[in-house]
Parts: structure tokens; C-alpha cells; sequence
């Protein structure tokens, strides 16, 4: 029997700049499909792939991974002047697009069950582009998206219409019923790896497929980036002026609120209580978001934890009925009444929908994505 010849272990010092490299290209190539690699894997992924002269795009992914608020500003950029993106800038903006899918932010109905019907289809678009027979990723796919054992997954006579007939049917139920089955929060794990794994055609073939889906892509991308970054997608510095539109002023009774827009387009509100001799201020565009989920969605008993605010209803000796909230960063304690907590709605409600409001709300969207 002719014996295998016998792996060399190679020992060498590296520095600190090339160790972080290494970890995040660890990341990469692990993330995802709850691969264990170790960075001696890595070093030796990459030497073999220098042998091979051959630039591997998860290496280009790692390099974006250093500066991520920096990379996204510049991704948004290309996409607005109409530039095609590479691979490896797919590969690190579906990145965030998992984390965007899977983890809760100011508001736990975002993203709602539109955006989710929106990645079913591109992750359709891009396993569309497949150049193999691909029936172990749409297992994986199958099963980050809840789906039961099937016969059509058999090894012999696997269905190659399975994967695709199962998401229609997810897209089916999240634009038409009217009571949205649960979301595919898997869907940007499958997005991510389908990115990542497919052997796809060229990259041009890409692009071409994912342009219709590219609005909600960077928004959730912004999403995901302000959940794990905690900054918004926003360059240090604006290259040029811009006239942002004004923020009107909205009366309800004694309840009033107005606001102004900052040189980055940052919107702050004031909510000026008159029976209370208050003006409280509200800001920036999380806080906002966060406070406006919390007048729509608080009911009677239940209570509210989320990244700014507390808020919960109390029951008063008269049995009437108060609606309470409390800001973490400094404390203040309001209490409303339950007409006033209606008009409260009313007035933010009056609010967003002012053409201006939206505009700039619009715009940062895609600062910090859907939250």
C-alpha cells in the first residue's frame, strides 16, 4: 500500500496587524454555517490559495470588515451612481443583513413582513444564478427556513424545485395573508451563504439580478450595522451642502411638537407638554422611532423594555386607566391619561406623515436602516 506523504507542520511569528487579519478572515470563512475553522486553517486556506494564484474574495471581505461604517458609506455610494459591486462587497453587506433578520432593535415588529418576502427573492435570484447542482445548500436552506423533513430530499431523487417552490409559498403568505405566518428570520443566514457558497456564473450576472432588491438590501444592511456597530452609516465628514427641509409644527389640544434638522440631515423633535410647562426633547432617529413604536403598540397591561424607553399602563384608585413612560438616560417619569395618550398618538401620528418629515425620515433609513 502506497502510504501518504506526511503533512509538514511550519512554525513562524507573525505581528498583531496580521493576526486581527487573520481573525477576521476567520470569521468569514466560518460565519454562517457554524463552520469551525482555526487560524492555522486560515493561514493555510490562504497560503494554498496563493499557491493556486488565485485572490479568494473572502480575503476582500475581512479588508471591508476593518473600517465597516467606512466600506458601507462607500457601497451606498456606488450604488447611487450606478457602479457594479464585487462579490466579496455582496458577501460583507449580507453580513449585516443576517444580523439585521435575527436580532430586535427600537422596534420589534422591524423589519416588517414586506422586507422579508423582499430578501425570499433575492435569495431566489441569486440561487437562479447556480452553476452546479447545488442540493446540499438547499438543504441548509430548507432547514434555516423551518421547513419539515420531505421526500424531496432524498439523496437519490432530490427535487431541484423543492427550495424554490417552498419560498413562493413563504413569499405568498408574508404579501397576502392577512394574518403574516412567522417571520423567515433565516432567510439572511440563507442570503449570506448562498452569497458566499453558490458557484455562480460571473459577478456582472450578480448585480444584474440583486438591482431590483438593492433599496431594501442597504437598508437592512444599515440595520444591522447600527445593531452591531451602534453608529449610524453615515461618512465623517459631508463633501457637500444640503438643504434639508424643514420639520412643521403639529398642535393636539396642549400638546405640541416641532423639531429641527441638523447639517447631517439628524432629526431632533420637541414635544412641548403646556399643562405640564414641559418641552421634552426627542432624538436622534432611533429614540424617535422607538417612542413612536411605543404609542402604537403599548396596550393596556402590557409593558414596554426596549433600548431608550420603559413604558407600561397603571390602573389608578378612581380605576382610570394611565399610560407611564420612562427615558433610561435621565429618568423622567410621565404619566397620561388615556385620552391624552390618544392625543399623543394623534399628534406624532400627524406628524410623520408630513411630506418633509417622511422625506428626511426616508433619508435616514438608509443611515440606520430598519429600526
Amino acid at each position: 500500500m502506497e502510504r501518504k506523504p506526511q503533512q509538514q507542520t511550519l512554525s513562524i511569528r507573525i505581528s498583531d496587524t496580521l493576526r486581527e487579519f487573520l481573525e477576521r478572515a476567520k470569521h468569514v470563512i466560518s460565519n454562517g454555517r457554524n463552520e469551525s475553522v482555526s487560524t492555522s486553517d486560515v493561514a493555510k486556506f490562504l497560503l494554498e490559495s496563493a499557491k493556486d494564484e488565485r485572490l479568494d474574495f473572502r480575503l476582500e471581505v475581512a479588508d471591508l470588515q476593518q473600517t465597516p461604517t467606512e466600506s458601507l458609506v462607500g457601497l451606498r455610494k456606488k450604488w447611487q451612481q450606478g457602479q457594479a459591486w464585487s462579490r466579496a462587497e455582496w458577501i460583507f453587506v449580507a453580513q449585516y443583513i443576517q444580523i439585521a433578520c435575527e436580532e430586535v432593535s427600537e422596534n420589534p415588529l422591524m423589519p416588517g413582513p414586506g422586507v422579508f418576502a423582499t430578501m425570499l427573492e433575492a435569495l431566489l435570484a441569486v440561487r437562479a444564478l447556480r452553476t452546479d447542482r447545488g442540493s446540499g445548500l438547499d438543504r441548509y436552506y430548507a432547514d434555516n427556513l423551518d421547513v419539515p423533513e420531505d421526500a424531496s430530499f432524498n439523496e437519490r431523487q432530490f427535487d431541484p424545485e423543492f427550495v424554490p417552490k417552498i419560498v413562493r409559498n413563504l413569499i405568498r403568505g408574508l404579501r397576502e395573508s392577512p394574518s403574516p405566518p412567522k417571520k423567515p428570520v433565516g432567510v439572511g443566514r440563507n442570503f449570506y451563504v448562498a452569497l458566499r457558497d453558490e458557484e455562480l456564473s460571473n459577478v456582472m450576472a450578480l448585480n444584474r439580478a440583486l438591482e431590483p432588491f438593492l433599496p431594501t438590501v442597504f437598508r437592512l444592511a444599515a440595520r444591522g450595522h447600527w445593531v452591531r456597530e451602534h453608529r449610524p452609516v453615515r461618512a465623517r465628514r459631508r463633501e457637500e451642502f444640503v438643504d434639508w427641509p424643514s420639520v412643521p409644527t403639529k398642535k393636539d389640544g396642549d400638546f405640541y411638537l416641532s423639531g429641527n434638522v441638523s447639517s447631517e440631515g439628524e432629526v431632533h423633535l420637541a414635544l412641548t407638554m403646556d399643562s405640564r410647562g414641559v418641552v421634552y426633547p426627542l432624538g436622534p432617529y432611533p429614540q424617535i422611532r422607538e417612542f413612536a413604536a411605543i404609542l402604537e403598540q403599548l396596550e393596556p397591561g402590557k409593558r414596554w423594555d426596549g433600548p431608550y424607553f420603559n413604558a407600561w399602563t397603571e390602573t389608578l384608585k378612581g380605576q382610570e386607566l394611565c399610560f407611564v413612560f420612562r427615558r433610561h438616560k435621565d429618568q423622567v417619569t410621565f404619566s397620561f391619561s388615556e385620552e391624552e395618550w390618544k392625543r399623543l398618538k394623534r399628534l406624532f401620528s400627524a406628524a410623520l406623515a408630513e411630506p418633509a418629515l417622511q422625506s428626511l425620515f426616508d433619508e435616514l433609513a438608509l443611515v440606520y436602516g430598519e429600526i
